[in-house]
């Protein structure tokens, strides 16, 4: 099920039940990196294209206009004194009073999370200039390195040329807010947009925060696990050999290589490895929208880990997942140990025997209660405050997941909807 919500966010949320939110996955507009075109003016004169423009040209035209006095407004339109009504995040006039909403927000979303959801946080930061005339609708892709800045970001400490540091200031306000931040991960993308700059390395990254309103929370980190490395497979399943390290004598070393080839290490191995903080996505273009768009590979793994694909529809509370093989592995201590009847360099017995087996008797998943309360499960639930083009929606329902989706303009909601009817025939 996909629900959307239209309207201000913070309206939004209100509408929302308390303690019914497994899992907030959004990307929330940057400080002046664009306008998304929401505004709507009061008074003035209604044939006016309307700027608020600072810069001493129409951004629209791409012509001068007279330079407005240094003390301006940037609520009300150059030319005609219309005042400008916009609820739009990302476009306040400091950075202190764009991560203090962010934080409002969090704060108004708290009571709607449960005690274990979990938050995905992706914001990328960006260098202090003045306004940019690059508009959104001439972005060819949906990379955020291009700007369309309404107003200068240089003001206080921040100089022209500085790297901003939105994303870190974010997370150490809502830490400070008592929310927790567990982790700092970076979306590397290997097909950044080229950068014309010659005294900085060219931006490649953004960041994503894992957040929590809990100390404990949902995460399953069974779900999201990668495949070990070639050398950890091989120390893992066919033991060390007999090299101990310098320090034979260690604790710490013996009980290593008691653990490398050892049953439990040859299952480690097979299961993966946890996953990392670094995440290698592509970006990739939306057609139907101008402005920028979560990649689903993305989104996949916070779905995946921090949101239950069931939930006691009685207490809220997640199933838990349990990995298993239907045919248990028969282990004996001396099969750890090198194959001597076998070539030199040829592979560990038991560790082929294992491999074999593991083979044959693939992992499988079972889910079991968290509570005693005898009711039926449902999906978890992933919200979205910023929903824009409808990704996170696509993603949650591919992974069977219910989604929310709050999203200020209309406009964005109707490209959502097509988007997701093209996937699932939805919203005909």
């Amino acid at each position: 099920m996909i629900n959307f919500l239209q309207g201000d966010v913070f309206d939004n949320i209100k509408k929302l039940d308390d303690s019914s939110i497994d899992c907030v996955v959004t990307s929330p507009p940057y400080w002046g990196l664009r306008d998304y075109g929401t505004a709507s003016y009061e008074g003035g004169d209604k044939n006016c294209d309307h700027t608020i423009c600072d810069s001493g040209i129409d951004l629209k035209k791409n012509e001068n206009i007279k330079r407005p006095a240094q003390n301006f407004n940037k609520s009300f339109c150059i030319k005609c004194g219309a005042k400008r009504i916009d609820k739009q995040l990302g476009l306040e006039p400091t950075y202190q009073e764009h991560i203090q909403n962010i934080v409002e927000l969090f704060r108004a979303m708290k009571p709607k999370l449960k005690d274990s959801a979990t938050i995905w946080l992706n914001y990328g930061d960006s260098y202090a200039a003045t306004i940019n005339g690059t508009k959104a609708k001439d972005i060819k892709n949906d990379d955020r390195g291009f700007v369309d800045k309404p107003f200068s970001t240089i003001q206080g400490s921040i100089k022209p040329k500085d790297l901003v540091m939105i994303p870190n200031r974010i997370a150490i306000a809502l830490q400070d807010d008592g929310w927790w931040i567990r982790s700092e991960i970076i979306w590397h993308k290997p097909n950044p947009m080229p950068e014309s700059t010659k005294d900085r390395p060219t931006q490649c990254h953004e960041k994503i925060w894992l957040i929590t309103k809990s100390k404990k929370y949902y995460y399953d980190a069974e779900a999201v696990r990668e495949p070990c490395q070639d050398e950890t497979i091989r120390r893992m399943t066919l033991g060390n050999k007999g090299k101990v390290g310098n320090n034979k004598n260690s604790t710490g070393w013996k009980q290593l290589n008691n653990y490398w080839g050892s049953e439990q290490s040859v299952k480690d191995a097979n299961k993966g490895r946890n996953r990392r903080n670094v995440w290698t996505i592509t970006t990739k273009p939306c057609k139907e929208a101008h402005f920028a768009t979560f990649p689903k590979d993305l989104i996949e793994p916070c779905i995946k880990a921090g949101c239950p694909e069931k939930v006691c529809t009685k207490c809220g509370k997640p199933q838990i997942k349990e990995l298993y093989r239907e045919k248990k592995w028969q282990h004996k201590k001396s099969q750890r140990h090198t194959d001597k009847t076998n070539p030199k360099g040829s592979k560990n017995a038991f560790g082929q025997k294992y491999q074999k087996w593991a083979n044959e008797n693939p992992l499988l998943s079972k889910t079991i209660s968290n509570c005693e309360c005898n009711a039926d499960f449902v999906p978890g639930v992933v919200f979205d405050p910023f929903g824009g083009a409808g990704t996170t929606a696509i993603v949650a329902k591919l992974l069977n997941r219910k989604s929310i989706m709050s999203e200020l303009n209309p406009e964005y909601i109707k490209i959502a909807k097509a988007r997701i009817n093209k996937e699932f025939g939805m919203f005909e």
